[in-house]
């Protein structure tokens, strides 16, 4: 019960409680008077009978002729003289007492006459009033006087208390984690300073919040960005490039080596100064160059390496990317001591499953090719990596994805998210799986940044989501349903619609049970964008969630802002865990992160007990990867 409900309430008891006291007592008391009147002319009765009763046949006569009006007039309705036992005189009024009706009798004795007692009959004070409303229509309308008088009171204090209400309002918003919920103006709160503690205590923790996520990004930039121009340095490259050759999701990628070679010469002529410039002017040219391609990233690999990392790439995309570096770098302001700037790039694309340490030996033997070849200044270690043999045709993705979006053959495969070993899943991830021309089975890695290519991703995305929720309407799951989104479909307003629509007609119970995941790197591109799509989300009762996190060094002010349910850490945080302690601090820092919210973090990739045991240690909710289960077909009814 709100607040001024509880007031009104007491409020209205306490007056109904004293009126219907005052009512009460003013009966008894009317009662009262009456009886004691009736008592007055009891006696005033008997004190004229005791005067002028004398016994004697003439005194009897003489009786008769004034008694009875005596008895009339004060409606007595019997009248008796008695001594001892026996009846001396005996008066009847006309009108008789029933045998339901009630009566008072009085006994007396005679004092100037002994052993004679009378014996009066009585009805009740006020038995011959009126009750009919006009009778009693002061005390009527002195009750709907106090009953009006009531209402305007209450009808008042409801209008004075409606800012304690709207008080009492906020915080329970607060308390169910709801405040982005709050629609009226927190001026108009009452008492006011209360109010503006509140507003002061919600402003110092949300500054505290994103000093809180400040410090994280500055941890985790310790941990993984170079200090001199702010990229990636070579433990996040590391990590990164491991986890792009043990994803079974990934078919191809490509990685470029470009050395400045002239820095070194630069710094020792020109200073310092001269060549920390010239290095971060590089490093925002290669910034433009990969945000071309989804995916990629750029890292210090050296002093004067860097390290590019293409997703999905062959050899001819590489070599592409190689030419477009050289012309990029070589736009450069480089000092007039250089007149031709010795840039070499060395290439190598890899599949799934290649050695880390096998794939950085050749790049760096093609960097050292480039610098020896001279020339253009760039070479390619060539391993057979082409658009035949990893399907690549932009043409073949698009009529291959169109017939089977028009034929509905988009797979579902499931993988369970555990909490423990000999424990049932928490949540089910799915994951989407086609079978080409050959009939080999194609994990979502190879054909979502295909279906991004040829622009039907937002279809593909539909028609995921279509078996996602028919899965939801047939019921029978033991947990709930994960499905990966991209932010270009939510964020276009066609399929936004179409969403809400589709998800609107399914209970809250179902709709409870959806997960809705996002890619970190699209939260971070498109934040604000976002917001009013996964609060509508949010609130027709979806879970929301973030996977990919920890992927790249960005702020993780998202958890709060979009209330999110689960952040999944991105692999390369999770792989060999228990020997890399730089990788522990930063999961610790994104965990620690999640704390005072509702957001559980779930490590995803979990291969080895020793690494699920480290992150179990690190205060991880749950884990996803082959050390539970592995991923089983999910067929529709």
């Amino acid at each position: 019960m709100k607040f001024t409900n509880q007031f009104i309430a007491t409020i209205t008891l306490c007056v109904l409680a004293a009126v219907l006291l005052v009512l009460v007592g003013a009966g008894i008391s009317f009662y009262q008077m009456g009886i004691a009147y009736q008592k007055r002319q009891v006696d005033a009765v008997v004190r004229l009978v005791n005067e002028g009763w004398q016994p004697g046949a003439e005194q009897q006569q003489n009786i008769d002729r004034w008694l009875p009006a005596l008895l009339d007039v004060n409606d007595i309705v019997e009248f008796t003289v008695l001594q001892g036992e026996r009846n001396l005189y005996s008066y009847q009024a006309e009108t008789r007492l029933s045998a339901s009706e009630l009566a008072l009798e009085y006994r007396r004795d005679l004092p100037a006459h002994q052993g004679l007692a009378v014996r009066l009959v009585l009805r009740p004070p006020f038995y011959d009033i009126d009750h009919s409303l006009a009778a009693v229509s002061g005390l009527t309308a002195a009750i709907l006087l106090v009953f009006v008088g009531l209402l305007f009171s209450l009808r008042w204090f409801r209008q004075q208390l409606r800012g304690a209400e709207w008080l009492d309002l906020r915080g329970q918003l607060i308390l169910d984690g709801k405040l982005n919920m709050l629609q009226h103006n927190p001026r108009e709160e009452w008492p006011h300073h209360a109010s503006q503690a509140l507003d002061k205590l919600l402003l110092e923790l949300k500054d505290a919040r994103k000093e809180r996520s400040r410090f994280d990004t500055f941890i985790r930039a310790n941990v993984f960005v170079d200090k001199k121009i702010r990229i990636g340095n070579r433990v996040f490259f590391d990590n990164r490039l491991e986890a792009a050759l043990n994803d079974p999701s990934s078919h191809s990628g490509a990685l470029l080596l470009v050395e400045l070679q002239d820095l070194e010469y630069i710094n020792y002529n020109l200073g310092y100064e001269r060549g920390d410039e010239l290095l971060s002017s590089a490093s925002v040219y290669l910034g433009h160059l990969i945000r071309r391609y989804p995916g990629s990233l750029q890292a210090r690999y050296t002093g004067n390496i860097f390290a590019l990392l293409f997703p999905n790439q062959v050899e001819s995309e590489a070599l592409e990317a190689a030419r477009q570096v050289m012309k990029l770098l070589q736009r450069l302001h480089w000092p007039d001591e250089i007149r031709e700037p010795s840039i070499f790039i060395g290439g190598v694309c890899f599949r799934f499953g290649e050695p880390l340490s096998q794939v950085q030996e050749e790049a760096e033997l093609a960097l050292r090719s480039a610098a020896l070849q001279g020339g253009e200044g760039y070479f390619m270690y060539y391993k057979g990596v082409t658009e035949e043999s990893s399907g690549k045709g932009t043409v073949r993705w698009r009529t291959l994805l169109g017939r089977l979006l028009e034929k509905d053959l988009v797979m579902l495969d499931r993988q369970g998210i555990y909490t423990g070993e000999q424990r049932p899943p928490v949540m089910y991830e799915l994951l989407a799986r086609i079978r080409d021309e050959q009939g080999r089975e194609l994990s979502a890695g190879h054909f979502i940044p295909m279906a991004e290519k040829c622009g039907l991703l937002q279809e593909l995305d539909r028609a995921i989501m279509l078996h996602c929720l028919t899965l939801l309407q047939e019921g029978g799951r033991q947990a709930p349903l994960a499905i990966n989104l991209s932010a270009a479909s939510l964020l276009n307003r066609g399929f936004h619609r179409w969403l809400i629509f589709e998800l609107l007609q399914l209970p809250k119970a179902q709709l409870s049970e959806l997960v809705i995941e996002l890619s970190e790197a699209q939260v971070s591109r498109h934040f604000q964008a976002l917001v009013q799509p996964l609060r509508a989300l949010k609130a027709l009762g979806c879970r929301l969630a973030v996977d990919h996190a920890g992927q790249d060094v960005v702020s993780t002010q998202y958890i709060k802002d979009y209330d999110l349910d689960y952040l999944k850490l991105h692999p390369s945080l999770v792989r060999e865990i228990d020997h890399k302690p730089v990788n522990q601090m930063a999961v610790r820092s994104l965990s620690g992160n999640c704390v005072g919210t509702q957001t559980r973090v779930i490590a995803v990739g979990v291969e080895t007990e020793a690494e699920w045991e480290c992150l179990h240690q690190l205060g991880i909710y749950a884990g996803q990867g082959y050390y539970f289960s592995r991923p089983e077909r999910f067929e529709l009814s």
